[in-house]
């Protein structure tokens, strides 16, 4: 009977979510945009939830209208129901229109007016399923090295990462003076003595370590933060003095970690490796939710010890640089993640002739910048991102074409604007471009 009761609380919420989505979720359309719509669906969600759920609980369907529903009785089944005394767990799963498979698992709590979903979680792998196998989690783990190379600092960056960490300092990030705190959020435990920095909310199976090992141990976590803002995290692994910073890079040789869902985490790969892939998708649920009161949160991945650290990314998403510190023994003693916070850019303009070719220019030369005349427009093409500014000048110097204005096409690591001028420019324009170089903190 209490199963049933359970099954009947799950029923009734699909149900009911489905009702309402049907008066109120759907999308009017990607160019439609009516803030009463949005209200409607809001205040359907929060009648549900005070329907069927205890106070507080997220359905995840808060502030998205969609073209098809993430409930529906006749699609959605469940496939598990676990009671032990108050508490409950049922698992379901659902095929949406859109050909894409999710799973649910509601947790339920057994009050007064019944049963109640006390927290519903969504996955896109099914339950069971591994976050890596075997064969490619031992290989990762061996892919790091005590002994790994590590790159000398581009010489374009003028760092000062013990400023990032100067509790009291009184910086401006947003131009109104404000004092650098510095929380401890803890200590990591990393027993297999190798390291990632990713993205918890993008993590899968293509993760991959920082190329040098560490000692197996347990270290202080601190966080930089200013005007609520995260400036850096770092990883303490000795209590001497940096004397140099390198990049830290990773097995595949990039260096910094790259941010699409607002969170960076610093883990033990011997404990993310054992994972089940919703138990990964299950802490970024939960921890990015504590983000939002705290910079910094620490968790378990495989147990009570804490093993994970995740922080808030700074500005959001984007790509965030790591760094090793280095004793004057040459010792590992801190790793290091930059938001660029309290950073501003290093930039370079060059002009060269507005001329359809390849820019042969030297200090251009590693961007394989090139002009293409096509029937009365021109495409300007580079390699990479370190080219940030487009603009074309007159012989006068009056301005002709803004690249900001202009969208970009990107292929195979090529950036490509195009521009259409009412006029071919005149003999003796010119190309003016802005290059990145590095930055420096301030």
């Amino acid at each position: 009977m209490t199963q049933d009761e359970v099954r009947g609380r799950i029923e009734a919420f699909v149900a009911d979510f489905h009702s309402r989505w049907q008066r109120s979720g759907k999308s009017p359309g990607m160019f439609a945009f009516d803030p009463a719509v949005f209200q409607a669906w809001a205040d359907e969600l929060a009648d549900l939830v005070a329907t069927h759920c205890t106070p507080g609980v997220r359905t995840g369907q808060e502030g998205a209208l969609s073209s098809s529903p993430a409930h529906h009785p006749s699609a959605e089944q469940i496939t598990d129901v676990e009671v032990d005394e108050d508490t409950a767990t049922v698992r379901s799963v659902i095929q949406t229109a859109g050909n894409t498979t999710f799973y649910y698992e509601y947790q339920l709590l057994r009050g007064d007016d019944g049963w109640r979903i006390s927290h519903l979680s969504t996955f896109l792998d099914p339950p069971g399923t591994p976050l890596i196998d075997p064969a490619r989690a031992e290989a990762l783990l061996q892919s790091a090295t005590p002994d790994a190379t590590l790159p000398d600092l581009p010489a374009q960056l003028e760092l000062d990462i013990p400023g990032l960490f100067t509790a009291g300092r009184v910086v401006a990030p947003f131009g109104e003076p404000a004092p650098l705190e510095v929380l401890h959020l803890g200590k990591l435990t990393c027993a297999s003595g190798v390291l990632t920095v990713l993205d918890l909310g993008s993590v899968d199976a293509h993760f991959v370590p920082l190329a040098r090992r560490i000692m197996p141990g347990t270290y202080a976590v601190e966080v930089a933060t200013a005007a609520e803002m995260t400036v850096a995290v770092r990883l303490l692994l000795s209590e001497a003095p940096a004397v140099s910073w390198h990049p830290a890079e990773f097995t595949d040789g990039t260096h910094g970690v790259g941010v699409d869902a607002g969170n960076v985490a610093i883990l033990d790969v011997g404990s993310l490796v054992k994972c089940q892939a919703q138990r990964v998708e299950a802490m970024f649920q939960e921890h990015v939710e504590r983000l939002m009161e705290t910079p910094g949160t620490m968790f378990g991945l495989a147990g009570e010890v804490a093993d994970a650290v995740m922080v808030s990314s700074g500005y959001g998403d984007g790509t965030y640089p790591c760094y090793w510190g280095l004793t004057a023994d040459g010792s590992l003693t801190s790793l290091v993640v930059d938001f660029r916070v309290l950073a501003e850019n290093i930039l370079r303009t060059s002009r060269v002739p507005f001329q359809p070719g390849p820019v042969s220019t030297p200090e251009l030369a590693g961007h394989e910048l090139q002009i293409t005349a096509d029937d009365g427009s021109f495409v300007v093409s580079s390699r990479g991102e370190d080219i940030t500014g487009l603009r074309v000048l007159a012989p006068d110097g009056a301005l002709l074409l803004d690249g900001d204005h202009l969208g970009t096409f990107i292929t195979g690591g090529i950036s490509s604007r195009t521009w259409s001028p009412d006029a071919p420019p005149p003999p003796g324009s010119v190309l003016e471009v802005t290059e990145y170089l590095g930055y420096r903190h301030i």
